[in-house]
């Protein structure tokens, strides 16, 4: 994947944030989620990583692709708006994983590389407790 970046190509994470509050004797309550991507794309020709943080926004560009992978799989600052079933005082976790985004290339090409479906790459939900 590394390598298809430095080509050009670009390479979106989509990163997935549910709120869940337990509930004893029934299962637990999604109170909020959020859904948004990371995009990195390299200019050859202006020797740049360009990195799209879609929760803020926000475009970061540098010449370092140690700093631009860094950038792209990194949350912070991110807010989640839980709704109305959100109960104060109950304990509360955030569940989140990423996803690569399946490459789309132009036509007829996805015959020539066929190998890009090997691309499907996704983590495992990481679960972090919020105290109440």
């Amino acid at each position: 994947m590394e390598e298809a970046i430095q080509t050009g190509m670009p390479a979106a994470f989509t990163f997935y944030l549910h709120l869940y509050q337990v509930r004893n004797w029934w299962k637990d309550q999604k109170v909020a989620s959020l859904q948004f991507q990371h995009t990195i794309q390299y200019s050859p020709i202006r020797g740049e990583y360009q990195v799209i943080l879609g929760e803020r926004g926000a475009t970061k560009v540098t010449q370092s692709f140690e700093e631009a992978k860094r950038w792209m799989a990194k949350v912070e600052d991110t807010e989640i708006k839980p709704s109305s079933d959100f109960k104060p005082g109950l304990l509360t976790y955030l569940r989140i994983k990423a996803e690569l985004d399946p490459v789309k290339l132009p036509l007829h090409l996805e015959y020539l590389f066929f190998f890009v479906s090997l691309w499907n790459f996704q983590t495992e939900w990481h679960i972090e407790t919020i105290s109440p």
